[in-house]
């Protein structure tokens, strides 16, 4: 899988975990276009603090660590954090403010600072292409990695948008426990950078549940390089609607690997009187836990879904008409015409079983 031009990527062992990767890198070799979205969670992980501020900057890159969520563990949490920042901007010899810091996992648990800040070396070392060790090196009770990339030929130039993310269980939006990374060599101006990274956002990430838990961590960073120059209306549209698909992609692996999931459920809601009306209920039936079970149980119990309407606070017209592929299949689709408007908005969502129950308890 091709790497955006001008970034290098590295995962290594730190010690959190036992063996698997638990320590990643992305570095840009200049100063990028950088866009994020956090989670809403008003109890955020230090780690999301510092970025939250450091993102404000041009950054070089982004220190991941995965198995623990330094988030609520300490006193000196936030210092260990920016610490860990500072050391990791000095060897990498950049500004402090030009690093962003991601943890993900078991929320109360010290991170081991010492630990990180000892294996740096190591992890500079090895930066190279690889995107492999990457994206190993920021899961947690991820089945597997999730990785996207689409291409633009321009001429004789080709634009890369790759994007990696973690997620399996407290999958909301508004930022769900979650991690994203996508980095483009496309210079697109800043505004038009935040514009399209906003969109893709609300279409992919913002529209996805696993359980309608919102996590302490979670974030989306947009990067670029700005190595590649797009002009023009064409070609900036083109590049919004490739960023959408890898982000649309990468939420629709997440929901796929939810934590006991044996469904993978598309509900589209059509005839809302605004579009934000429509992605309202559509999230009302994926965070609904009866409907859920009745995914679970492929049973065709459509009082659930007005019940979840209603619930929401909309109304919906005597005549909705709710329209379903069998619920006994893996892949479900749901349509939902409230018939009370124009709009509509697609969710995606996983059944409610008691493997996730169990996984959870």
């Amino acid at each position: 899988m091709s790497m955006a031009e001008g970034f290098l990527l590295a995962g290594i062992n730190c010690g959190i975990k036992k063996k698997k990767l638990d320590l990643g890198l992305i570095y840009s070799k200049d100063p990028c276009l950088a866009s994020a979205v956090f989670t809403t969670n008003v109890n955020p992980s230090y780690s999301v603090t510092v970025s939250k501020k450091n993102i404000k900057t041009s950054p070089r890159a982004i220190l991941v660590n995965s198995g623990n969520a330094n988030c609520h563990s300490h006193k000196s949490g936030l210092k260990d954090t920016e610490d860990i920042v500072s050391k990791t901007a000095k060897a990498l010899g950049v500004k402090t403010k030009e690093i962003l810091i991601a943890s993900t996992g078991i929320i109360g648990k010290k991170l081991p600072k010492e630990k990180i800040i000892k294996k740096l070396p190591l992890l500079i070392k090895n930066l190279g292409k690889n995107t492999d060790v990457f994206a190993k090196s920021i899961l947690t009770t991820d089945t597997g990695k999730k990785v996207v990339s689409a291409n633009i030929a321009l001429g004789k130039k080709k634009i890369t948008i790759i994007g990696f993310a973690k997620g399996a269980g407290m999958i909301y939006p508004n930022m769900a426990t979650m991690l994203g990374f996508i980095l483009t060599d496309a210079d697109v101006g800043a505004y038009s950078f935040n514009k399209a990274a906003k969109v893709a956002i609300e279409e992919s990430f913002n529209s996805i549940s696993i359980d309608g838990c919102t996590s302490t961590n979670d974030t989306v960073f947009f990067l670029s390089s700005k190595r590649i120059p797009l002009k023009g209306k064409k070609q900036l549209d083109l590049f919004s609607q490739k960023l959408n698909e890898v982000c649309l992609s990468l939420a629709k692996m997440i929901v796929g690997d939810g934590e006991g999931a044996t469904k993978f459920v598309q509900i589209t809601v059509k005839g809302a009187k605004t579009k934000a009306q429509a992605k309202q209920a559509g999230l009302a039936l994926a965070n609904s836990n009866l409907f859920k079970c009745t995914l679970y149980g492929a049973n065709a119990n459509w009082g659930r879904i007005v019940s979840a309407l209603g619930q929401a606070g909309i109304k919906v017209a005597e005549n909705i008409s709710i329209k379903t592929t069998s619920l006994k299949k893996k892949n479900v689709v749901i349509s939902v015409d409230l018939k009370i408007g124009k709009s509509q908005h697609t969710v995606y969502t996983t059944d409610l079983t008691p493997a996730y129950i169990k996984f959870n308890a």
